[in-house]
């Protein structure tokens, strides 16, 4: 009978030993599973470590994920630009190294939209769950939009001048700065070329702007005189 006895208390024992066991192991494993204030996609981490510069960046680590356009220019605050993410290893997460230039709003499972804050050098960097990252750069598109002649004069009755502009994307679109001194006429099939009409008895200087489709812009005076 004793032994029976001594033989139940060591079982029980010797459970109770594999239950604290199991215990003890379930709270280290919940331990390693957790995450506390981290940054799951890593996006801030390494915006915190590569700023905009100019010199190369490292290899992406890995060659499969990439961004389309790999490069942008952003001439005008308020331009948008959509950049799409292929590759990778889940969900996308999106940043820029200056977010005083540009930010970048997720639009869908793959695309984000970047909208220019000020004209400037910018990064666009997309990550993936595993650490894997590409970047698309922005950089600020030179004027190269030019009228000619820069500046007219109009006397002796002289009313008219023609202007041509150069550069830039067409369509264009022409305007008078005053039209109490003269008007400016063209046709939208041509519209680089523009002829500015005076105003009869109408003395004094104008300016003519023309606006490119990207929202580039030039100008030229007119001096009116008798």
């Amino acid at each position: 009978m004793k032994i029976w006895r001594l033989g139940l208390l060591g079982s029980l024992a010797i459970a109770s030993l594999s239950i604290v066991g199991l215990v003890v192991l379930l709270a280290f494993s919940g331990c390693e599973g957790t995450t506390t204030g981290e940054d799951s996609s890593g996006v801030d981490a390494y915006l915190a470590a590569h700023p905009y510069t100019s010199a190369t960046r490292d290899a992406p680590l890995s060659s499969d994920m990439s961004i389309v356009p790999p490069s942008a220019a952003a001439s005008i605050v308020g331009q948008t630009l959509v950049f799409t993410a292929s590759g990778g290893d889940g969900a996308f997460h999106w940043g820029v190294s200056d977010s005083a230039d540009g930010r970048i709003d997720s639009q869908g499972a793959d695309q984000a939209l970047y909208t220019c804050l000020q004209v400037g050098n910018n990064d666009v960097i997309v990550q993936d769950n595993s650490g894997h990252y590409a970047t698309a750069h922005i950089y600020p598109a030179a004027t190269t939009i030019i009228i000619s002649p820069a500046s007219a004069s109009l006397s002796g009755g002289s009313r008219n001048v023609s202007f041509v502009v150069a550069g830039g994307t067409a369509p264009y679109a022409w305007t008078s700065g005053d039209i109490t001194l003269g008007t400016i006429s063209y046709s939208t099939s041509s519209s680089y070329v523009a002829t500015y009409t005076a105003v009869v008895g109408a003395y004094g200087q104008n300016v003519v702007t023309v606006v490119d489709a990207d929202g580039q812009t030039a100008s030229a005076t007119i001096t009116q005189a008798l």
